[in-house]
This record gives structure tokens, sequence and C-alpha cells, in this order.
């Protein structure tokens, strides 16, 4: 083979072939701005804007000479130059409104059998822009492809199939420290490596050029998420170094009882979307007349609970399993899960929510958390008196907050747990229509708080919400259900998505993952804690459990917010990598999932994608005693 059948093709019909994955391309990096927070005064930026170029560019041209060069058949390169243009559409849709590329999680759970209302609010004014120009792309791709197809069938592949095997290897041998592109990048322009630059950024732009094929393959890759290895909790001695070196809590151990009465009651109002940066006081940009009920709980408020997974089935079970393998806790079968050791305790375990059981297998993933009743608008809409009521997402906040306590009531002498999940703060955009309900007119300040519309809607329907859940405890009062052996939970499923209107929003960090409420009450005292002490979703069983007077399981993560000498980081994932930040401060450290650098980073991924139990698995059982019999 000569060296020429290498060499690129400089003929104008195959460049010109790059000018509708240019349009999108840039479209791609446009929505990114914001939610990523790109800036072209740093070379992290240039390095990743010209390598993911390349690397978009050469598989799409190798797709297109292969096809037509080979299979002699231009209308398969334009079926190619659709499916490929698609992709880059695809997760612009998905940085827009969900702050991130498509990923494992989103083709594991695409299975809605009902709540069309749910996607179609995804369908916003910048994902239309996003779907004309991919057709008018599509279009373009077609006639270009097929005008200039004997140029196609004339360019050698080879140099392509070079250079998009370069570009797929550069990342790999960067992940094992082989290959530093970056300190190259910033010798050849004689640039300054210093300056600020986040972690978090560098993720973002990593997942922003990686090429749209590798992503979807990736995807709907079924060993992307494999089930965590159920292991017995006597392993942990073996990794007792392994916990130290990273301050982790799991194995045996005791907290002082805290001296509470039995809990027989517990609500706990999981929110949806709920960042702790919506409410004031707790972002201080923010009109104190916004929340009042949320204000109200500021000596009970733990400011820094940050969320470590979203949207909600992964932070729900990240929540309730004190674990942060996502994809490990979805396909596995939570053997360690906080709803099954309250069942087991004697607990009838309820998730009401305000939409469809079914959609996105609800009804399915929460019963095999432990959830022994999952009702939602399909049951909702069963009855006449609350049929009204149901629309767009689901049943209204007001509404589903009074059935709570209808459940509350008619369980007054057992033990229940009713997690609460809402649709009315469900992103991107809040619920606008309330017919029906009675709410008081929205503060002047939320239009002076800032002139954009989408942040308005956002800001308004947290003023709803707060109202909604202020008036529930208020009703709860009077019904006698908030007594001594009452626990109310306040928190949340996850944070907003970071979407272009949080930006809008005075005051609201530009991270992907945020701070999210977390407060209790009752009829009795609470112990005090650290207010402003680092916490995640880890911590959220291990604190009820401690607040139960229960032992803590050997493989929980987190630690108890109310136990003394706490030192858990909190821990995330983030693309292939952990995110480990220390409880007491200083910087995060990166993980590499599939190349840890020594013994105590291959330890911490072993732990990462195991679960660790004294016993088999708990299983949740079966009781009665709702006030209809409607699951």
């Amino acid at each position: 083979m000569s060296l020429k059948k290498w060499l690129p093709g400089l003929k104008l019909g195959v460049w010109i072939q790059l000018l509708p994955l240019l349009i999108l391309y840039t479209l791609l990096w446009i929505t990114a701005w914001e939610p990523f927070h790109l800036s072209l005064d740093t070379i992290k930026f240039w390095e990743y804007l010209i390598y993911g170029w390349t690397y978009a560019a050469a598989v799409y041209l190798l797709g297109l000479v292969v096809l037509t060069r080979y299979l002699r058949a231009w209308w398969l390169a334009a079926a190619f130059a659709w499916f490929y243009l698609l992709l880059y559409t695809v997760n612009g849709g998905f940085i827009h409104n969900m702050g991130t590329m498509l990923n494992p999680y989103f083709v594991w759970v695409v299975r809605p059998t009902a709540g069309f209302a749910y996607f179609a609010d995804y369908i916003t004014g910048w994902v239309l822009v996003l779907a004309i120009f991919f057709v008018v792309s599509g279009f373009l791709a077609t006639w270009l492809i097929r005008r200039n197809k004997t140029t196609l069938m004339a360019t050698p592949p080879w140099w392509l199939l070079l250079l998009a095997a370069l570009c797929w290897l550069t990342p790999v041998l960067r992940d094992r420290g082989i290959f530093r592109p970056t300190a190259i990048a910033a010798e050849a322009v004689h640039a300054q490596l210093q300056g600020a630059w986040r972690e978090d950024q560098t993720f973002s732009l990593r997942e922003l050029v990686k090429n749209p094929v590798m992503i979807l393959v990736r995807a709907v890759s079924s060993h992307r998420l494999k089930p965590l290895q159920p292991r017995p909790a006597s392993d942990l001695v073996a990794l007792a170094d392994v916990l130290k070196k990273w301050h982790l809590p799991l194995g045996q151990r005791k907290y002082a009882p805290l001296g509470l009465k039995p809990f027989t009651r517990i609500v706990m109002f999981g929110t949806e979307s709920l960042s702790l940066d919506f409410l004031a006081p707790y972002n201080k940009s923010l009109p104190p007349d916004l929340t009042p009920f949320y204000a109200s709980l500021s000596n009970e408020m733990f400011v820094n609970y940050q969320c470590v997974a979203l949207p909600t089935q992964p932070g729900l079970s990240v929540t309730f399993n004190s674990h942060p393998n996502v994809g490990g806790l979805l396909t596995s079968g939570y053997e360690a899960s906080l709803i099954k050791y309250l069942d087991a305790q004697g607990y009838d375990t309820y998730f009401l929510m305000s939409g469809p059981e079914t959609f996105l297998n609800d009804n399915i993933l929460f019963k095999k958390i432990g959830f022994k009743h999952v009702i939602g608008s399909q049951t909702w809409l069963e009855d006449p008196r609350l049929a009204p009521f149901v629309e767009d997402r689901g049943l209204m906040d007001q509404k589903l907050y009074g059935l709570a306590l209808d459940y509350l009531d008619a369980n007054r002498d057992r033990k229940i747990f009713i997690k609460i999940m809402n649709c009315d703060t469900h992103s991107p955009t809040p619920r606008t229509v309330y017919d029906g309900l009675q709410y008081p007119p929205y503060p002047d300040s939320i239009s002076k708080a800032t002139d954009d519309p989408q942040a308005q809607t956002i800001l308004r329907g947290i003023f709803r919400h707060d109202y909604d859940v202020g008036q529930t405890i208020k009703k709860m009062k009077e019904r006698g259900l908030f007594t001594d052996d009452t626990l109310v939970i306040f928190t949340a499923d996850h944070n907003f998505p970071h979407a272009e209107a949080l930006n809008q929003i005075p005051g609201y960090p530009d991270t992907y993952f945020s701070r999210i409420p977390l407060a209790f009450l009752s009829g009795q005292t609470l112990p005090r804690a650290d207010l402003r002490q680092l916490h995640s979703q880890l911590d959220f069983a291990p604190t009820i459990a401690h607040l139960l007077g229960l032992p803590i399981p050997p493989g929980w993560w987190g630690e108890s917010i109310f136990a003394p000498d706490q030192n858990a980081p909190s821990v995330s994932k983030l693309g292939r990598n952990l995110i480990v930040t220390p409880l007491a401060g200083g910087s995060p450290q990166t993980i590499s999932i599939d190349h840890p650098a020594d013994a105590a980073e291959t330890g911490l991924v072993t732990l990462f994608n195991s679960v660790y139990t004294n016993s088999p698995t708990i299983e949740a059982g079966t009781s009665a005693g709702s006030p209809t019999n409607s699951e």
C-alpha cells in the first residue's frame, strides 16, 4: 500500500460534507456554553474544541467514505449522516434540559408506559431550534452526498481511519497517565497552565467532546450498569487501610442513643428538583417573602447538604441506600435499603406520587427498593373528587399533601412511613396551571429579582410550593397528627438540573451538583447538630436509623448527621470518575474507576462496586391499613 493512499484527499467535494456537521457541532457548544460555564480564555477550551471537532469530523467523513466507496450506496451514507446529526441534536437537548450528555441511565430507564407530559415539557423553544437545524442540516447533508458521491467514492479512507483511531486512543493514554495533552497544548502556545479552572469543568468538556457514536455505544452497553457485588461485611476487615485512607465509615459502628421517644409516624417531603438555593434566606440574594415557611426552619435547616445523584430514581436510590454507585443500585436488589429496614421494623411504607405509577416503571423500581404501596395519578384519576386536579404531569401538590394527611389519619395506631413525591416543582418548568385551587398572589419581589421569564416561572412555582408545605404542616397540627411520635422530613430527590434559566436566578451556584434542603420537625424536641457541616445524600439513611435508635448497617457509606466526630467524605460519580470531597474541606480528589492509580484507589473502586451486608437481603413484607384499596 503506497503512502499516497494514507494521505488526506483535499478535494472540495469531501471537505464540503462537513458543513452540516459544523452547524450542529457549533449549536452543541452554544447550548453547553452556560450550563458548562465555558470560557474562551483558557487553554483547555481551545484544546477540547479542536480535539472534539477533529474527532467528530474524522468519524463522520469515515462513515460517508466507507459507505459510498465500498457499498456503492450514497443513500446509506445519507442515512448515516442523518443518524450522526441526530445524535448531536439529542445531546444538545440533554445539555439544555439536564446539564449533561446522554448516559447509560437515560437509556436504561426509557421504558415509559405513561406520563408523556413529563417528556412534552422538555420540548422547549431552544430544543425546537435544534430540531429545525437538524432537519435543515440533514437535507443539506443528503444533497451534498448525492452531488459529490463520485468524489467520495474516490477518497481513500485509511487516513480517516487512522485519525479516528488516534482521537479514540488519546483519552485512553491520558487516563493512564501516558499522555498529557493539556501540557503539550500549553507548551505549544507558550501559555501558563495556572489560572482559575474548576475540575468539574474539565469533566464537562471531556463529556462534550466525546464522539456521539461512542456516547451511544456506551449508553446502550449493558456492562456500563453492573449490579453491585454482594459481599459479607467481614470482608471489610481486609480493606481497613482503604477505609482509613478515605475516611469511610463502612463496617460495624455504634452511635450513642439520642434519648428520643419512638417515632411511629414518619412523613418525608422529598420534593422534586428542589435546590436549597431556591429558598430564602439560605440564598441571601433572593427576597425574604419568596419562601416564608422554609425561612421559619432556619434553626432546623442543614445548609450544606449536597446532592450527589440525579435525576429522581438515582437521587432516591442513593438517599435510601447510602451508596454512591447509582448504576449498581438500579440494577441490583437494593440489599441495604433503608425502606426494607423500616419494613423489617414493622413500618407500613407508602410512596405517594403525583405522576403516573408506571412512568419510567416507578411502581416496579420503588417496590424493589422496599415500598409496599406505590400510588400515583393512575389511581387518583379513579376518584371523581381528585380527577379534576390531575393535569399535565399529575395530581396537583396541594391535593397530594392532603392525601398524605388522610393516610396518616387512617393509620394512627400503626407504624407508617410516607414518602411524598410531588410534581409541581418538576424541572425544567414548574406547574403554571392550578385550576380550582386557592393561592395568595405572587409577591412583586419575584419580578424584581430577575427579568428572565423562565427564571420567574421557577421562582413562582417555588413560592406556591412553600405555601402548600406550610399549610400542610398547619393542618397536620390542627388534626392532631403532629405529635411526639411524628417525624417530618423536608428534603429533595435532587437539585434542579442546571439549565440556562438558573443563571438568571440571583445567587444560584454554577455547579452540576448543588445543595438541597434537609430539615427535621417533630412534636418532641430533636437533638441539635452543626447546621453548617458538610453532608450529602449518603448521610440520609444513617441519620434516620440513628433517630429511630436502630443499628447502622455495615454497608452504608454515610454517617448520621447527629453523630459526634463525623469524618465521612461526600462521594459522587462524574463520568467514569469518583469525586471524593473531604468533610473537613480541601480540594476534592478524582479517582478513575477504570484506571485506579494505586492500591488505595483500587480498594475504593472495589468498595464502590460492592455492597456489604451482615445477612441475606431483607425483603419487604405486606400489610394493610390504607384509607382506600386503591393501588
